[in-house]
């Protein structure tokens, strides 16, 4: 009777290996956004909120994460990433930027990184509750640069149809005080001629200026090649010495299709279907195309401040990185050898920098901005959500009397000159602003310095949030059941 009773142990313990090992037990979730979204704070946030929530914890600063409500998370801790080769998300430097005197936000993000937490929690339903007290979800967290996200569409371009694409953004780049000087030295070279490299070089270097002021000091999007703004380990490579020919029509493209190989026009074609090949593709292989959930990060606010023509310009960048993810419900068995993002999360970020009745219009104008983008996904039978959040609440919100009435404002500390302020920031469009908007908005939406809480405790995360329990169930609840 022993010997059974040993013999059936044994075989539960072997069926409970078999049982976790083939349970879906790892996810890989991306965050990306575009320039300013916030990608690091959002990581940041996040995972302060995750490390200190548990059983210890009443859970109350995550009431809608329901593995956490209902008392079945052990906790999380973090662990040792699976893939070597990717640099870690420095998460102890950001909690420092954000926690130390005088604080400020996390260093933007400038190159791929990762995350791996262990979540460990009690299953309440299927095979797994019927085998385990406990089990535990591999969660990976990569981050990546929204600059380099833009380059997904010229998978799809040749090198003419990418350059007429950047003709069509002219309007845009003229607004650069280098572009003048860029125009010139590309106009001046014989493009049928034999290149130059010292002379790619100095006019790539024209081009880079004119891209990094279009993001940086004019507050467009649609940049490209994205590596010219974060080259990372390819900084100084020939394969980035790469620009666009402008405004020339298809009978001249025929014409130097003509001219020998090594002349400037077949050089340019060459190191742009290089890049393609050598440094988009395998982003896209090598990570992108093996994320099972996304989440995207908006700053709506910034373009709303800047103007009609930057507002445009995200909501077509948007569109153009959507087209590019891979979508589809995953299972298992494709999960293994052909992964779909099968979960897309759009979520308005800085939410606490507007007053809580604005918060309702920010979702609104978040979700037909991106109505394009959300209708390809669920095409493809994406699961897509959207949400107005706050990673990291900087603000608090309060009321004031104005000419005898009471008005709702944010109240924080201003970034840059270290001011406190209280400030009705302006009314949110409920829809996507029409032509005659843009001549009488009001906007004063300013970026606010990070603030941690007063009153943290060790069982306590070190921020408050909006929203965050909200993207946890919907990314993580079907997985923590």
């Amino acid at each position: 009777m022993a010997s059974l009773k040993q013999s059936l142990k044994k075989l539960g313990k072997n069926t409970q290996a078999v049982a976790l090992r083939t349970t879906d037990r790892n996810l890989r979730l991306a965050v990306t956004g575009l320039a300013g979204a916030g990608k690091t704070a959002f990581i940041t946030g996040l995972v302060n909120q995750l490390l200190h929530s548990g059983l210890t914890d009443t859970g109350s600063q995550l009431p809608l994460w329901r593995v956490a409500r209902d008392s079945r998370l052990y906790g999380v801790k973090r662990d040792l990433q699976p893939d070597l080769t990717i640099p870690s998300f420095n998460y102890d430097a950001a909690i420092q930027s954000l926690t130390t005197e005088p604080q400020s936000w996390p260093v933007s993000t400038r190159n791929i990184s990762e995350l791996r937490l262990a979540i460990k929690y009690r299953p309440a339903k299927g095979l797994l509750a019927k085998l385990t007290d406990s089990a535990t979800l591999y969660l990976d967290i990569v981050d990546y640069p929204g600059e380099w996200l833009l380059d997904l569409p010229m998978l799809k371009q040749s090198f003419q149809q990418w350059s007429a694409h950047q003709s069509t953004r002219k309007n845009i780049l003229q607004r650069s005080v280098h572009f003048e000087a860029f125009s010139q030295m590309l106009t001046s070279i014989e493009l049928a001629a034999a290149a130059d490299e010292l002379k790619l070089q100095q006019i790539t270097d024209l081009y880079q200026k004119v891209l990094q002021d279009c993001v940086s000091n004019d507050g467009f999007y649609y940049a490209q090649p994205g590596r010219l703004l974060l080259p990372g380990e390819l900084e100084g490579t020939p394969v980035l010495a790469l620009f666009p020919l402008l405004d020339l029509d298809e009978l001249a493209f025929e014409a130097l299709e003509q001219s020998a190989p090594n002349s400037f026009y077949h050089t340019l074609k060459q190191r742009y279907y290089e890049y393609v090949s050598r440094v988009v593709k395998p982003f896209y292989q090598d990570y992108f195309a093996k994320f099972d959930r996304q989440i995207v990060l908006v700053d709506c606010f910034t373009p709303l401040n800047r103007g009609r023509e930057q507002f445009d310009d995200m909501k077509a960048a948007l569109h153009g990185v959507v087209e590019s993810f891979h979508f589809g419900q995953s299972s298992l068995l494709k999960r293994l050898f052909s992964p779909k993002i099968d979960k897309l999360l759009f979520a308005a970020s800085k939410v606490d920098h507007v007053t809580r009745d604005q918060q309702g219009n920010v979702l609104s104008l978040l979700t037909q901005l991106i109505q394009q983008s959300q209708q390809l996904a669920k095409f493809e039978g994406c699961e897509v959500e959207t949400m107005a959040i706050s990673a990291i609440k900087s603000t608090s919100h309060g009321m004031v009397k104005q000419e005898g009435k009471e008005i709702e404002v944010v109240r924080g500390i201003e970034l840059n000159e270290r001011k406190p302020v209280t400030l009705f920031p302006g009314e949110v469009p409920k829809s996507l602003p029409s032509a005659d908007f843009w001549d009488k908005q009001g906007f004063e939406f300013i970026n606010f310095a990070p603030c941690n809480n007063q009153h943290t405790s060790r069982s306590s995360a070190d921020f408050e949030h909006i929203r965050l329990d909200h993207v946890l169930q919907f990314l993580l609840g079907d997985k923590l059941k």
